[in-house]
């Protein structure tokens, strides 16, 4: 049942019924459910908490190139997200989706890959605090929402986004701090 899908009924004061006492024996009142095993369900961190998302788009075809999402969401500590076409291919879980029949996300950055910018997903995302979009289509709707573009293949980008990242975080850790 989903929520607002019948009306407030209308208050009736005339109404009339019959109460009927019963007797039951306590036996009957006993459970008769048999707990065979307590599992406790592993907490999954929501999208809409995330500080950072790299969303995966129509681009992605198939599982593999889900991972090349992963690793730069991976390498920026944040969360992988999904348009619809994904769901409906089979390719992630229904909570990662962006959108108005996803979820609502308005994280510090979020990185487009592969988005073509439906409305629909658009309207789960533009309140973004900064959006970067990566599509071949320089005329994606995408890029009207995005403080910063960039046309190209994800497939070669994102490889070297992430080698940047490696670079970056090696120079740091071998830096010295005297």
């Amino acid at each position: 049942m989903r929520y607002k899908v019948f009306s407030v009924p209308e208050i009736d004061c005339d109404a009339k019924g019959k109460v009927t006492v019963c007797d039951i024996a306590k036996d009957k009142l006993a459970s008769r459910i048999k707990v065979l095993e307590v599992r406790m369900k592993e907490k999954v961190k929501s999208i809409e908490d995330a500080e950072v998302i790299v969303v995966a788009g129509s681009a992605v075809k198939k599982a593999e190139d889900l991972e090349l999402i992963k690793r730069l969401a991976d390498k920026l500590g944040g969360m992988v997200a999904v348009t619809r076409p994904l769901i409906e291919a089979g390719l992630a879980d229904p909570r990662l989706q962006v959108g108005l029949s996803g979820r609502t996300v308005k994280p510090k950055l979020i990185i487009t890959c592969g988005v073509a910018g439906a409305i629909q997903f658009v309207a789960g995302m533009d309140k973004s605090d900064y959006i970067v979009a990566i599509n071949t289509d320089e005329t994606a709707p995408i890029f009207n929402v995005a403080h910063y573009a960039i046309v190209g293949d994800m497939f070669e980008i994102i490889p070297k986004l992430i080698q940047q990242l490696d670079t970056k975080a090696n120079a740091a850790a071998t830096k010295s701090v005297c």
